[in-house]
């Protein structure tokens, strides 16, 4: 409804001067018809994505790997053998109690591997980083279940 507005700023606009479009509302005593702390949630894994890729680079080059990424696809080279995608997995909770992630495979860009980050419980930390083949890629979903000790 803010971008279809005659007169008024995007909601681009309210999202940096506040910080989000939900801080702006909070501060003028709106609350939204509808749940947005996923919203918030999928905003704070996609920085993690971001950082998590920076981190896992940097991990590879202090084995004495070399990484070269593809400017075009920013798909990332492992010594000019193959190539990686790396994905965050969110936790779910099944009603009965289990944990589930669902990973999403960037098909499109057809990695030799997707390096899986499965997240903890509550989606604040990385549980584990699962490296998958391409060939396991059978579709662009795969559910899994938790790792049992």
């Amino acid at each position: 409804m803010i971008d279809g507005a005659d007169g008024m700023p995007s909601s681009g606009a309210y999202a940096h001067r506040f910080g989000s479009l939900r801080r702006a509302y909070f501060l003028v005593g709106f609350t939204p018809d509808r749940d947005h702390r996923c919203i918030e949630a999928n905003r704070v894994l996609r920085q993690f994505h971001g950082d998590e890729i920076k981190r896992v680079i940097h991990e590879i080059t202090l084995l004495g790997g070399a990484v070269i990424r593809n400017p075009a696809t920013d798909l990332p080279t492992i010594n000019s053998a193959f190539t990686a995608s790396v994905v965050v997995a969110r936790c779910r909770e099944t009603s009965s109690g289990g944990l589930r992630w669902k990973i999403r495979f960037d098909t499109g860009l057809a990695p030799d591997i997707t390096i899986a980050i499965r997240m903890n419980r509550t989606n604040t930390r990385a549980l584990d980083y699962d490296p998958l083949p391409q060939f396991q890629m059978r579709s662009n979903l795969l559910g899994l279940p938790r790792k049992t000790a």
